[in-house]
């Protein structure tokens, strides 16, 4: 294929892919970047905010002057929290605008492997090879859908992320699975569409986070230091060592990834929801059906008995969980030869998968990395410790000297 052969092709327009590219765009890195921007965030319910602080929430561009702080600071938006969704999303393009203008707004329809190469295929027909390709595709592939309404049709169960407006749902009965902030965001934007919600919770009481005090004592700070993650000495290590958690064992991380900072809202959502939408707790979904044109769950309760609930329609706020086998367009045997963490990629650390030059970045690597990349704030060294890895990629093929032979899947012991 000769020069027609992109050297970097980013799969993703979101913080990660925008982030990677400004990198890439600052060291000189021939690359070219598919997807339209911020899609996943533009489609969001108008009224959403931002679960993550303000300051941690950027397209991290290598000098950091295009932050979303400044942004709305400039606007006369909210900097810190909570932060509309909307605003992020428009600061997001905003950027893209403004250093990725070459950002092709067209999706790739399949990747497959050709030779030492990838061939990818775009949603206008077109057929492209690249050396490397760096999938950032955040969580939309990834949405998580209970196995008890996963079969369902689409008018009597739904996933958070299908949603983009709840006005339709006025007047109607609806159970709203789960106890995170998408859940409760949904709930919260069904009372203002004038729809009845029930939240179904499987723990025994919902929590919500604290509000961040502008003023704290040392001691205070020491004990409880803040970061991109909100406040906490582990979520301080996690931030300023992001690395550490990749050379922990499998069966120590898988655990931490998927249990810390688990499932609660946040503070601006307590007034929204306590007192103003029931809270079915300790209950656990065990079957639904379609019944007279709504829905019948059966769902287990405290004592172990069981309970019958009617309702229109059951909205899934259970989270995003990582599964290679969703990304249905990466070809069926390409994915088959990627090796898998639980049912994630297994990546090494520089976020390369079991196959050379296919690297998976933000949520997807959560698992070989810690739950830092399940948030914007992973992007931060995402960006600048794959920018490297690439630019050093990309100089040794055009380097006339032979370097020294290294195994591209070194890393990979899973």
């Amino acid at each position: 294929m000769g020069s027609s052969v992109i050297d970097v092709a980013i799969i993703g327009a979101g913080p990660y892919g925008l982030s990677l590219g400004a990198h890439l765009k600052e060291r000189g890195v021939p690359f070219r970047i598919f997807g339209q921007p911020m899609q996943a965030w533009r489609e969001m319910p108008r009224g959403m905010y931002l679960k993550s602080l303000g300051f941690a929430t950027n397209v991290y561009t290598p000098d950091r002057r295009l932050g979303f702080v400044a942004y709305c600071k400039e606007r006369a938006l909210e900097s810190n929290e909570p932060c509309a969704i909307a605003d992020f999303a428009r600061y997001g393009i905003w950027v893209q605008e403004w250093l990725l203008p070459e950002l092709e707004k067209v999706n790739v329809t399949s990747v497959s492997r050709s030779g030492d190469e990838f061939e990818l295929t775009l949603a206008d027909g077109r057929t492209l090879h690249a050396k490397r390709v760096v999938l950032a595709v955040g969580t939309t592939h990834f949405a998580r859908m209970p196995n008890e309404l996963a079969a369902l049709p689409r008018e009597l169960a739904s996933h958070t992320s299908q949603h983009r407006c709840y006005d339709a749902f006025a007047g109607r009965d609806v159970c709203v699975v789960g106890a995170g902030q998408s859940a409760f965001e949904a709930a919260r934007l069904l009372v203002e569409a004038g729809a009845r919600p029930h939240l179904l919770v499987r723990d025994s009481k919902i929590g919500f986070s604290e509000k961040m005090r502008s003023h704290r004592s040392w001691w205070e700070r020491i004990r409880r230091p803040q970061s991109g993650l909100g406040p906490g000495l582990k979520n301080w290590i996690l931030e300023n060592f992001p690395l550490l958690l990749h050379f922990v064992p499998d069966r120590w991380r898988l655990p931490f990834v998927k249990s810390h900072l688990g499932p609660h809202g946040a503070w601006w959502l307590r007034d929204r929801i306590e007192g103003k939408v029931p809270v079915l707790t300790n209950c656990t979904i065990i079957e639904a059906r379609p019944s007279a044109g709504r829905l019948a769950l059966q769902v287990r309760t405290e004592d172990g008995g069981q309970r019958s609930l009617i309702c229109d329609h059951a909205i899934a706020g259970t989270g995003y969980e990582v599964d290679v086998d969703k990304l249905d367009f990466i070809d069926p045997v390409l994915r088959r030869s990627i090796l898998r963490l639980d049912r994630g990629p297994a990546l090494d650390f520089r976020f390369q998968s079991s196959v050379p030059g296919l690297y998976f970045i933000g949520l997807a690597s959560s698992l070989s990395f810690g739950p830092l990349f399940r948030f914007v704030a992973g992007a931060a060294y995402t960006s600048r410790a794959l920018g490297r890895e690439l630019c050093r990629r990309s100089r040794a093929r055009a380097s006339p000297v032979t370097p020294r032979p290294v195994a591209e899947g070194v890393g990979v012991t899973r």
